[in-house]
């Protein structure tokens, strides 16, 4: 199982934590790449089982929030801190309340948000990139194809290995999940499956755990706005 690195951890959680009383530090605990991933299908699941209606994006993130409040028992306070920086963000506009989340300027204010807060190399930002350009046109499983090869594979270093295990975790989780798991039809799965992971690594800004939030909210809310 993957771990991320205490370089990261420790930047992550001096951010998520930021503002609060000194001994409640830690209480986001250490997740692994993998450990993202899963929670990010468990918490589409969840939101999935409460509601089949199209709502609003804020109330999309409502029930991530639940999800890890209610059924991981996690800090409401911590929670709703961490999401409310995330909806502040200018690229959370962009993505979730855009009339055209397929417009790539999108996902590319993401990328440039994880480049200036987190400063992974221009390698590893280009990479994605790239993978968001095959995603236009390729199946789920060429990009699946892609994102093994030139992302978990490759032998990062720092905070490019965090990153890339993140993204890639995620898409793989959201890939099982879109294509195998639930009964939803995407109409454009392989573009969604990899914001799913785009997300997650933006999440990763605020900490482990709203990478998850972030990741598994993208994806109920763009999954619902592409058109046919």
């Amino acid at each position: 199982m993957k771990k991320m690195s205490l370089f990261l951890l420790s930047a992550v959680l001096l951010i998520a934590c930021e503002n609060q009383p000194a001994d409640d530090l830690g209480v986001i605990q250490d997740l692994s790449s993998y450990e993202i991933g899963k929670m990010h299908n468990e918490a589409l699941a969840y939101y999935h089982s409460k509601n089949t209606d199209v709502i609003a994006p804020d109330e999309v993130m409502r029930f991530m929030e639940d999800y890890l409040i209610s059924e991981k028992k996690y800090d409401r306070q911590l929670i709703l801190q961490g999401t409310k920086q995330i909806m502040s963000t200018p690229e959370y506009n962009l993505m979730f309340n855009s009339k055209s989340s397929i417009d790539q300027k999108n996902i590319l204010a993401y990328l440039d948000a994880v480049k200036k807060n987190m400063n992974p190399s221009d390698k590893l930002i280009n990479t994605l990139k790239q993978a968001f350009v095959l995603g236009e046109e390729a199946s789920p499983d060429e990009a699946k194809i892609f994102i093994i090869n030139n992302i978990q594979k490759k032998s990062w270093t720092g905070i490019d290995k965090d990153l890339a295990y993140v993204f890639s975790d995620v898409f793989l989780h959201s890939y099982d999940y879109w294509t195998n798991t639930t009964e939803k039809k995407l109409k454009k799965s392989t573009l969604i499956i990899l914001y799913d992971a785009g997300g997650a690594i933006h999440g990763m800004i605020f900490g482990p755990i709203f990478s998850i939030i972030e990741s598994a909210a993208l994806s109920a809310v763009v999954s619902e706005k592409y058109p046919d």
